[in-house]
């Protein structure tokens, strides 16, 4: 188990040192770095803890290592507040995420200054107040996560995963460890453990071997550990007021002027097909139509009530079944021919037209072979 402990700590290392290491380091970088370096620390102690014959213990470092554990829920809101919102900078008045951290530890340290003790460290009925903060934060960037994939349809055309696909890793890793060290805690408070820390035991168990999962979605799946430029992303997916949020739906639905654009709109699709681009976003679209970004917003969301990426793929899909009526499969397959269409992976395509059909891509083509003959 002692080898557990040392991949947790070697690679909550790493991950630390390769961030501060980025020359373009940016705010999500920084609570991403400042996650790992707690974890280096925590990993540490707890090696201590377990390995020594004795009970370990070093004043401020012991107490310090107590607290930590509430930093945990805070950082990773604020990382994924910034993780989504490349603008993102932490405000003064959100400093009191970190107030139960600041406090706890000056409960905790208080004895080591003066006769006085608040809390008693042997017990610490603190663990619990540990595990009911920690799944506030949780559910938020829970919450947060649906937000900017709900974002992302509204401003393209394709399945962005890069960042919330990490983040989604990250996210679920801390509730597995949240789930494991309640259960801990439960178990320590019905049975006679000497050792207050033996939930962080398995935490930290597991904490190594998802730091080593954690690493190869990293290094293989992401971009995370490089260079990541979120200039390249065509729109501020945080942004909200726009023109498309400040008016109403029927003020739209009663104006004939954005009659015309939809009207403009479909007939710039249908006749120029930029749907054939499988990166096309909402303002290479208003580029090349020639139509404000704000007013296409406003006719798919408030008008026609679709999602840019819906409103895309409607067009993609369509084509999609006109080539299969036409027997296109003769020359090529269907993830060939979807790909031509515009789609830019299996999975996104699958998944759109059963959801615009009711079928699967294959069960189609074998209602069309069906009524053939």
């Amino acid at each position: 188990m002692i080898y557990l402990f040392f991949i947790s700590t070697c690679f909550s290392v790493l991950f630390f040192l390769l961030l501060m290491a980025k020359k373009d380091k940016r705010t999500d970088h920084f609570f991403l770095a400042l996650i790992f370096l707690f974890i280096s620390i925590n990993s540490l102690y707890i090696s201590f803890f377990y390995t020594s014959e004795e009970l370990f213990y070093t004043p401020l470092f012991s107490e310090f290592n107590y607290a930590i554990p509430l930093l945990y829920g805070p950082l990773l809101w604020f990382y994924a507040k910034s993780i989504t919102n490349k603008d993102y900078k932490l405000r003064l008045r959100q400093s009191w995420h970190f107030l139960p951290f600041v406090v706890f530890l000056f409960i905790l340290v208080l004895p080591l200054w003066t006769d006085y003790t608040l809390l008693d460290s042997k017990h610490l009925g603190y663990p619990l107040i540990k595990l009911v903060i920690t799944p506030a934060y949780l559910i938020s960037v829970l919450m947060i996560l649906r937000n900017y994939r709900l974002k992302l349809k509204t401003l393209l055309s394709y399945e962005y995963r890069m960042n919330h696909m990490w983040l989604s890793w990250v996210t679920a890793g801390a509730i597995i460890l949240w789930a494991i060290a309640s259960a801990g805690f439960v178990y320590n408070e019905m049975n006679e453990v000497h050792k207050t820390l033996l939930y962080d035991f398995y935490v930290l168990s597991f904490l190594g071997v998802f730091l080593f999962a954690l690493a190869f979605v990293a290094f293989n799946k992401t971009d995370i550990m490089y260079n990541l430029n979120f200039e390249k992303l065509p729109e501020d997916l945080t942004e909200e007021n726009n023109e498309s949020d400040r008016t109403s739906p029927e003020e739209y639905g009663n104006n004939k002027q954005y009659e015309a654009i939809i009207v403009q709109l479909n007939d710039f699709i249908k006749k120029e097909k930029p749907y054939l681009d499988p990166l096309l976003s909402i303002s290479s679209l208003a580029e090349k139509s020639g139509i404000p970004q704000y007013k296409i917003s406003v006719v798919l969301n408030k008008v026609l009530k679709q999602r840019f990426y819906d409103y895309i793929n409607s067009y993609r899909v369509e084509l999609v079944k006109e080539r299969l009526k036409k027997g296109d499969t003769e020359k090529f397959s269907i993830l060939g021919i979807a790909l031509d269409s515009g789609f830019n992976s299996k999975a996104s395509f699958n998944r759109v037209f059963k959801k615009k059909t009711g079928m699967t891509p294959s069960q189609y083509l074998k209602s069309l072979l069906g009524d053939s003959n």
